[in-house]
């Protein structure tokens, strides 16, 4: 069996937001072994969601999930071009529209404007669900052999209405095949590949192998279609293999984000840190509380921006800052000592660089940053240079420091 997925609106198609609900339920239907055989996205218009609809339908999908659209508002299209594309009238529901009205008194303890009925109307045939954590309402119905899930956009509601629908979807056995995801950090795309593929040759003609990077990571896994229980062995002990092969690089094990897993070795051994962050404003401290029961071992966090906060709040010496600047090795040295020994942890992490657009030089270019971590044995600092805007750097400056304290700390498995 395979699927398709449509999202409606003009924010995702010119890039104002980021589509989620796309890699959610491609990822659910691959875990239900279905293929996800196309993923379209189109603009808030009647014709161009009518169109993209057809479209999929005549790729003789079994499962079509479109999310977008269902709002109350004259620019919200979908039920509407749904209709049209199926030649279906629209058909006002009491049930529904009542479930909008309890939904509004639940959230927002009013009775909902005479707008909001547009959503209390769907396609002749098809079946209403009820919203729980928004006011509109999800519908199912069925054409031409494809069962069809109309969802809203709002990600939340995605995942809650997938709640819902998952015991209406089959879960295949032999369908689709897709290894544990493994993350690598502070290894390159290339490099790895390079590395991996002669654990990769000889794997049965059935099964493909991806590499995806992703802002400092590298996801790898096996997949394929109708894959035979001996080639799934198989690769279950590939996967083992490259495991072994490349442990100090591999930190998925320990979390599904490189933050989880730096807070989980933490944990093991009883450790807390601290942190003293310049050019990454908060950032790395912001990925590591994201973390339930980070408390136990995130001591605090230091936003030392200017060169004063640098002296005063961490005791980066004035002689260092004017002869090798804020951005410097040495500046980042200091920085997680300064932090570890001021607040009294087992890891100071300093980080220093220029973000950009301004602020660069030949010698210290946009993008350069410095990242250090420092044990009461030993620091240790590297130099990074990344090339992305003011955002892009950022992420890439919190991910250097991240994988720094994730090696770091891994580095004492193997000593």
């Amino acid at each position: 069996m395979n699927a398709a997925i449509l999202c409606v609106g003009t924010e995702l198609v010119t890039g104002m937001v980021r589509d989620i609900n796309a890699g959610f339920l491609a990822h659910r239907l691959l875990g239900k072994g279905i293929f996800p055989k196309w993923t379209l996205f189109v603009p808030d218009g009647m014709e161009e969601i009518a169109s993209g609809l057809r479209f999929l339908l005549e790729q003789g999908v079994n499962f079509l999930f479109v999310s977008g659209g269902l709002g109350p508002t004259v620019d919200d299209f979908t039920r509407e071009a749904i209709a049209r594309a199926l030649g279906k009238s629209l058909v006002f529901c009491e049930e529904a529209w009542e479930s909008i009205r309890q939904a509004f008194y639940r959230i927002r303890g009013v009775e909902p404007p005479e707008n909001n009925r547009k959503q209390a109307f769907f396609p002749e045939g098809a079946r209403f669900l009820p919203n729980g954590v928004g006011t509109a309402p999800a519908f199912i119905l069925e054409e031409r052999g494809t069962r069809i899930f109309v969802l809203p956009g709002v990600p939340r509601e995605v995942e809650f209405f997938w709640g819902l629908l998952e015991q209406e979807i089959p879960t295949l056995q032999g369908g689709v095949y897709r290894s544990e995801i493994l993350k690598f950090c502070g290894i390159g795309e290339s490099q790895l590949e390079e590395k991996m593929l002669p654990l990769l040759s000889g794997l049965p003609q059935s099964l493909r192998f991806a590499f995806l990077p992703n802002y400092g990571e590298v996801w790898f896994f096996l997949y394929g279609q109708d894959v035979p229980l001996e080639d799934q062995k198989r690769a279950e002990e590939t996967i083992a293999a490259v495991k072994s092969a490349f442990m100090p690089y591999l930190f998925s094990p320990l979390g599904e984000t490189l933050e989880e897993a730096v807070g989980r070795l933490l944990l093991e051994r009883g450790w807390r840190v601290a942190l003293a962050e310049s050019c990454t404003g908060g950032l790395v401290g912001s990925r590591m509380t994201d973390v339930p029961g980070s408390s136990r071992y995130f001591e605090r966090g230091y936003i030392v921006y200017s060169n004063e906060a640098k002296l005063t709040d961490i005791g980066v010496p004035e002689e260092v800052l004017c002869r090798f600047g804020a951005v410097s090795e040495e500046t980042a040295r200091y920085l997680a000592e300064g932090v570890r020994k001021k607040t009294g942890v087992d890891i100071g992490l300093g980080i220093t660089g220029i973000a950009g657009p301004g602020g660069g030089s030949p010698e210290k270019p946009v993008g350069l940053v410095y990242v250090a971590v420092s044990d009461a044995l030993r620091t240790e600092a590297r130099k990074f240079q990344f090339r992305g805007d003011r955002l892009m750097n950022k992420r890439f400056f919190s991910q250097a420091a991240l994988t720094m304290l994730f090696a770091f700390l891994r580095e004492r498995d193997v000593r």
